[in-house]
């Protein structure tokens, strides 16, 4: 619908990023934006630069596309340059990057950071796929998008949804990308399903017109989440989220892959890793609380 393309691209532009309508396409979701970029950018074989840790439905649908993944690690302000300079330099066919509330960890990235890369994508042509789907903040205003600080000649497509911050039932997401680059996702889009529900799109663009005061219920429920924790399970560790959903705490001398089977055992689902799981903070306090003891049940009978 174009007043959604247009609502969308005034969003960009307000937020410091000069955006017209034609460089946005609706998506059903975001998860299909990234599935879209995939395909048009990325080849079998083909290298791929992703953040470590990063979230595992993206990693997935690289792997899936036959990409051999190029791991990098975060810092406090985001992707390490240190290992993102020859990763670039290598001449990758995309990079996926979560500069705003990065998933699992939370972090944000800086404005020096997002800088920075762009000017990596310029000069190695290297372009960008940031994804911004999970742009819940706890406090902290994020910078503009990272396409807003790359250089002229740096190629970066910025993906956003309404699912994560303000329907979760609402599958609703967009790509935001050079002209010529959003019309050619744009056909693809077509090919795969014709077009995201009218319906759909109409509710979006009435709900992204509409002003949104501050939400402070995120982060009383992580104040809530994170009390209930040290209290049951006070050897966890953790740095709290600059923004997001959750939490990625680390567990002391455990492998977290064996921890999420004794947790299922006490009816709780974690995402983990080697060191570390991920624990949504989103949830009803009740909740929360009967969470964290079952975690603490959890790691009693390790």
């Amino acid at each position: 619908m174009p007043v959604l393309r247009e609502t969308i691209a005034d969003q960009y532009t307000a937020d410091g990023l000069p955006t017209t309508a034609d460089q946005i396409v609706i998506t059903t979701g975001a998860t299909q934006a990234i599935s879209l970029a995939i395909t048009c950018f990325v080849r079998r074989r083909a290298t791929v630069v992703v953040e470590s840790p990063g979230w595992p439905g993206c990693l997935d649908a690289f792997h899936a596309a036959g990409a051999r993944l190029v791991p990098v690690g975060l810092d406090a302000e985001g992707a390490a340059v240190a290992e993102l300079a020859p990763a670039f330099a290598a001449g990758p066919a995309l990079a996926y990057l979560m500069p705003t509330f990065h998933n699992p960890t939370g972090t944000l990235m800086s404005a020096a950071r997002r800088h920075r890369i762009g000017e990596l994508a310029a000069q190695h042509g290297v372009p960008v796929l940031e994804d911004n789907a999970y742009c819940t903040t706890l406090g902290t205003p994020p910078p503009p998008p990272l396409a807003a600080y790359a250089p002229r000649g740096a190629t970066v497509l910025s993906v956003g949804s309404v699912t994560k911050t303000i329907w979760s039932g609402l599958r609703v997401g967009w790509l935001r990308a050079p002209a010529p680059i959003a019309e050619r996702i744009a056909r693809l889009k077509t090919l795969a399903d014709l077009g995201s529900p009218v319906l759909d799109q109409a509710l979006t663009a009435r709900l992204l017109s509409r002003p949104r005061p501050p939400d402070t219920e995120p982060l009383r429920r992580l104040a809530h989440l994170e009390a209930a924790l040290r209290a049951r399970l006070p050897d966890w560790r953790w740095r709290r989220p600059d923004g997001g959903s959750a939490l990625w705490i680390e567990l002391p001398d455990m492998d977290a892959r064996v921890y999420a089977q004794v947790a299922l055992r006490h009816g709780v689902e974690v995402v983990p890793d080697a060191t570390h799981i991920r624990v949504p903070f989103t949830l009803p306090a009740a909740t929360l609380t009967e969470l964290a003891e079952r975690l603490g049940r959890a790691w009693d009978s390790r």
